[in-house]
Parts: C-alpha cells; sequence; structure tokens
C-alpha cells in the first residue's frame, strides 16, 4: 500500500490515492494530566485507520506497555483551523468513552499552543469543551483548565439498578457496594460512584471497586468509584478505581464527579475552588452554575513527554512498536518536582497510595 501524508499536527492536510484516502505517517504527541498518560493524534480516526477492527488493534498496541509505547488512552484531534477542533477518545482496549477530562486538557493544551490562544472549543460526541491557558505553577508546570459537561444526579441511565429511571441516588448504604459506607451516583457524563471517608485504606477501595465490576445485576452500567478524604475545608484527597483499569493515578472525571457530589452533601459551597491531591499530581475544580445545573472545572497541569512519527502500519503488527522522537526534558523535570512536593503533603497526612 502506499503510504503519503494525511492530517497532522504540522501540515493539517488530507492527501487521497486512486479517489480513496491512505494510510499517513502518524504524528503524535504523548503528554499527561496527573500522570494519566495520553496519546494525542493529529486528524480523525479513520484518516490512519481504514476500519473500526483495525482501530481497536492499533489503539491496544499503542497502549501497551509491554509491547507498544505504554499509554492510558487516545485522543484523535480533527483541527478545524479556527480555534475549534473535533476528538475521539479510546481507552487502552479500544473501546469509544465520552470523555477523559485528565486527556482533554492534554489535546486542549496542545491546540492551545498550536493556535496561541488563551481558549479553544473541542467537541465530542454531542459536549462541547472549552479548554483555556491557565498559566504556569512556580514549578514551570503548564496548566489548563476544561469546562466539563453538567453533572446529572439521576441520569435516565441509572448508575444503581435500584435507583430506576430518572432517580437519585444520594448518600445512601449499599449492601452489595460495601457494608458500611454512603455512596452516591451522579454522571458527568460517565458513570461514577463516590463515597466520601474519614480514613483512607488502599485495599478498601480496591475491594469495593471489584465488587462494583463484579456486581452488574446492581451497577448495570458500570462505573468508576472514588473515595473521598478531607484534608481541610478546601483541599482532598481523591483516588479512584476505574472500571477496567483498576487503580489510577488521577481520573479527571472522578474528580469532578468527587467536586458535585462533596457540594450536593452540602460539605463544599459549589463555587468555592478545591485543591484536590490525588497520586497522579494536583488539581482544582470547582462548580459553574447553568441554570438548574453544576458545570464543574477542572483545573490541572497538561505536561508533553514526548512527540513522535511512526508508520500506522506497525500499530498492526504484535510489536514491538518503532518510532522517531523528541522528549520535552524541561517539562518533565518541571512535573518532577512538582510530583515530589505532593507525595510529600499526601505522606505527611498518613497517606501512602501506591503510585501507579
Amino acid at each position: 500500500m502506499e503510504r503519503r501524508p494525511v492530517r497532522t499536527w504540522r501540515d493539517g492536510a488530507k492527501s487521497q490515492h486512486d479517489g480513496k484516502y491512505v494510510m499517513s505517517t502518524l504524528s503524535l504527541t504523548k503528554a499527561h494530566g496527573s500522570r494519566n498518560d495520553i496519546f494525542v493524534v493529529g486528524g480523525a480516526p479513520l484518516d490512519h485507520f481504514s476500519s473500526a477492527g483495525e482501530l481497536t488493534r492499533a489503539v491496544g498496541l499503542l497502549c501497551d506497555r509491554k509491547r507498544g509505547l505504554g499509554g492510558d488512552g487516545v485522543y484523535f484531534v480533527a483541527d478545524h483551523g479556527d480555534g475549534t477542533a473535533r476528538a475521539w477518545f479510546y481507552n487502552p482496549d479500544g473501546s469509544e468513552a465520552l470523555l477523559c477530562g485528565n486527556g482533554m486538557r492534554c489535546a486542549g493544551r496542545i491546540l492551545l499552543d498550536r493556535h496561541q490562544a488563551e481558549s479553544v472549543v473541542v467537541e465530542q460526541g454531542p459536549y462541547s469543551f472549552t479548554v483555556r491557558d491557565r498559566g504556569r505553577t512556580s514549578h514551570g508546570v503548564r496548566q489548563v483548565s476544561v469546562e466539563l459537561p453538567a453533572v446529572d444526579f439521576a441520569p435516565g441511565e441509572p448508575i444503581v439498578a435500584e435507583a430506576g429511571p430518572q432517580g437519585a441516588y444520594v448518600d445512601r448504604l449499599l449492601p452489595a457496594f460495601h457494608p458500611s459506607r454512603h455512596v452516591t451516583a451522579v454522571a458527568v457524563p460517565n458513570s461514577h460512584l463516590v463515597t466520601v471517608i474519614d480514613t483512607y485504606e488502599e485495599a478498601e477501595l480496591i475491594e469495593t471497586g471489584r465488587r462494583v465490576a463484579g456486581s452488574p445485576d446492581v451497577f448495570p452500567i458500570g462505573a468508576n468509584l472514588s473515595f473521598v478524604l478531607q484534608l481541610s475545608d478546601d483541599e482532598v484527597f481523591i483516588h479512584t478505581y476505574e472500571r477496567g483499569a483498576g487503580l489510577t493515578p488521577s481520573c479527571g472525571s472522578g474528580i469532578a464527579a468527587s467536586r458535585a457530589t462533596l457540594s450536593r452533601l452540602g460539605l463544599v459551597d459549589p463555587e468555592r475552588p478545591v485543591t484536590v491531591r490525588n497520586p497522579g499530581g494536583v488539581a482544582r475544580s470547582y462548580l459553574q452554575t447553568a441554570g438548574d445545573a453544576w458545570q464543574p472545572v477542572l483545573e490541572g497541569n497538561a505536561t508533553l513527554v514526548y512527540d513522535a512519527e511512526l508508520d500506522p502500519a506497525e500499530l498492526l503488527g504484535d510489536g514491538p512498536v518503532a518510532y522517531e522522537g523528541a522528549a520535552h526534558m524541561a517539562e518533565i523535570s518541571a512535573f518532577a518536582e512538582l510530583s515530589r512536593e505532593n507525595m510529600k503533603v499526601l505522606h505527611e497526612a498518613g497517606i501512602h497510595p501506591t503510585e501507579v
């Protein structure tokens, strides 16, 4: 097969051969939001792969940490060239998801840089996400914010079966979830379960997350689970067990769900910015009022790791994957400093999470 450039971050153009789009050199950036490793690829998925089967296989190999380059998901981003773009996100198993909050920070940051803009709008599925430049920390870590869809405590597709359609499930004891912990269900739009705790035990989080995953009769659409520990009036620790992935360094939509739950329970005023610490880093979140709804805002790092070029055909084999690229060493070093500071704060608070 002849391979000619399609759409990349660099040229923004498509090519055709015999009336059909052809495979391109795939240009990507590896970035992370609170150590959620995300590949951001220029162009729509089918600009590079001819079928859904090829796409699933390619994403799986790219994210594989032994045979591929290793990551927590892939954002494909078709840049419209006017400060707007359309995006598609795929989990490491190749399944498509409605949102990755930390990944959207990464995709948005690349667009901000590309257009030298203060803000950009990224469309994904039926949603529009505004991503804004928020400068740098004292460590030199680049920060962005993303406005997420309004949270829904009574989604039409219930997260907890007994809630029923349009039924809220807030701060209730559910033995199938945990013998003594209360739980709140919320969609952002990903499904989440949130529990506010008084002490953190990682084994308890893992056990509860596995119980959720193993109870489809109780949790019919599956859900991510977050434990939330208040450190002060405006600072919390959040750790998330993601469906299909297990413990994660951070979950952007989990932060949003947890932040909304804190206000739903009357623990924090909606507009108040809350500092969020998790094993992956530090973020901030607050809620904007939109009519009768709450729209979470998530602010945190969007750190570039490296840029790379590779042949898409590499991702349709069995690996290992070869690529040519250049690392962003200054950004990596700056985030490492922030991360050390974050873990020191957590350890002093008696929290010793596994750094996954």
